[in-house]
């Protein structure tokens, strides 16, 4: 069974691994499923930069016991309470632009989650996961219709069956993924938006792990209004899926190397194109075979890297987007390349209690996951499926964090943040040729870049039973949404209180 996203142990994991425990680094994707999350909590036992009250909670909760391996099903429940105060507008999530208080999160908002599962925990596992929200207003995640004419939905966020056997689990349902990067955010495959539908299979070895998905993204209908395609056609529906595989290699507990790609499939019919569900060829190889013929033979495929290096106590992180480079000299006066690339270094204070800095530099191409038409672009629910960033911006921050107590966890950020003119969602879309000599951030003189300074500090509860987050994140914006104006002040008070009974 998967630990689902937010859950207080992936703070705690998190916190280990920046300290220099290295075990405590379960896996390059998240969800953590519970069997790697307990054989990372044996190996950081035997680890002496691990030891201490961190992961001394981690194995009074993971501690395996005869329930979790007999055949049993259990039932739990939350119901989660969010308050929140905006001054100015809300300037979150950073893909988006700055909203009125009206179009921003909710003053209150409350969540209630049933869950349920069937299994042993390690050999076969039936999820779901359904819950009911009373205003979905501003939520990413959220991709259920509002029930009947309220802001009320109700959805399922977690259904899925997985099966493990000979060293490889394979699920089948809905899930949410996110692909290195932290937390719910990635360059390529982030947990940002909304859950997906997916095929996955998996596989972990002493020195490799490996990760496949193919997946249902949402519809786009092209009309001629909004994506400039000619009138006499009228408006095309496209069915659109998403394909991803990834090896990760660690020769040791100093490096760990993972290389993969992505692929985003827009088709007329809603056929599944089984060329891409072999997780054994790359997709750049399956784009120009010869059996696939006319404009579906061109997708949007993607390729990245990223590498983690641990020299003692330290961790340095780097990871590259490729969605488009240009070789030829002609094509790169023309166009530019579409990357995406991040840089992290975090290391431990010097201090008696569990605390950490890190250091992260991001950056995404004006045009990376942006193509020609809409249905083609790398969203999802007019979101990114990639960096929380969007397209055309880049941002620098030092964060840090302190564990009080295992369970009170402090911290702040401070960093600086610029968005030049292009959006995720932006129709008609607009592709990459023709603006090779454009500055970055993409900035015109009627539509300057929009730059800001953003801060934030938070003060958690991990409890499992009753965890709860004050965040208080304030934004220093010039140029708000790319219109020539003054320094104007944001903030955002959020309060965030959950009882669960068994859950997850």
């Amino acid at each position: 069974m998967n630990l689902p996203l937010g859950d207080p142990a992936y703070q705690q994991l998190g916190a280990l691994e920046r300290a220099g425990c290295v075990p405590a680094r379960v896996s390059a994707t998240r969800p953590y499923d519970l069997r790697s999350i307990r054989l990372a909590i044996a190996a950081g036992a035997g680890d002496p930069r691990c030891r201490g009250s961190l992961l001394d909670v981690l194995q009074r909760r993971f501690a395996p016991s005869a329930a979790d391996m007999a055949r049993r099903l259990r039932l739990g429940g939350s119901v989660t309470a969010q308050g929140t105060a905006l001054k100015g507008g809300d300037f979150l999530p950073l893909w988006n632009d700055v909203r009125p208080k009206g179009e921003g999160d909710p003053p209150l908002v409350v969540t209630g989650h049933a869950r349920g599962s069937y299994g042993n925990g390690d050999v076969v596992e039936a999820v779901f996961d359904g819950y009911v929200e009373s205003n979905s207003r501003n939520d990413p995640q959220v991709r259920a219709r509002q029930f009947r004419r309220s802001t009320a939905v109700i959805d399922a966020g977690e259904a899925y069956v997985a099966v493990r056997g000979l060293g490889i689990t394979l699920s089948l349902g809905r899930e949410r993924e996110a692909w290195l990067g932290d937390s719910t955010e990635s360059m390529w495959l982030g947990a940002n938006g909304p859950p997906l539908d997916r095929l996955a299979a998996s596989f972990r070895s002493r020195h490799f792990e490996g990760h496949f998905l193919f997946g249902v993204v949402d519809d786009v209908v092209l009309t001629p209004a909004q994506d400039s395609i000619q009138s006499e056609f009228g408006p095309q529906r496209f069915y659109r899926f998403i394909a991803a595989h990834m090896l990760t290699w660690r020769p040791s507990r100093m490096v760990e190397w993972s290389v993969g790609e992505t692929a985003l499939l827009s088709r007329g019919a809603g056929v599944v194109d089984f060329y891409y569900i072999n997780p054994f060829v790359p997709y750049v190889v399956v784009q120009n075979d010869t059996g696939r013929t006319g404009d579906d033979a061109r997708d949007n495929l993607t390729a990245f890297t990223g590498i983690r290096l641990h020299p003692g106590r330290v961790t340095l992180g780097g990871e590259l987007l490729i969605d488009d480079i240009q070789i030829d000299a002609a094509d790169r006066r023309t166009t530019p390349d579409q990357l995406g690339w991040r840089f992290t270094a975090t290391a431990p204070a010097p201090i008696k209690w569990p605390a950490t800095v890190a250091l992260t530099y991001e950056r995404i191409n004006s045009y990376t996951y942006m193509r020609r038409f809409y249905n083609e672009v790398y969203q999802y629910y007019n979101e990114p499926l990639g960096s929380v960033l969007g397209p055309d911006a880049d941002y620098a921050h030092a964060d840090a964090d302190l564990f009080v107590t295992p369970t009170v966890r402090i911290a702040a950020g401070l960093g600086s943040w610029r968005r030049g003119v292009r959006r995720i969602y932006e129709r008609p879309a607009v592709a990459a040729v023709g603006h090779a000599n454009e500055s970055f951030p993409t900035s015109f003189p009627d539509e300057p870049a929009e730059t800001a300074l953003l801060g934030d500090v938070s003060a958690q509860l991990l409890s499992v039973v009753c965890p709860v987050t004050l965040r208080v994140d304030a934004a220093r914006i010039t140029n708000v949404n790319n219109t020539a104006s003054a320094p104007a002040l944001y903030a955002r008070v959020q309060l965030l209180a959950t009882y669960a009974f068994r859950y997850p």
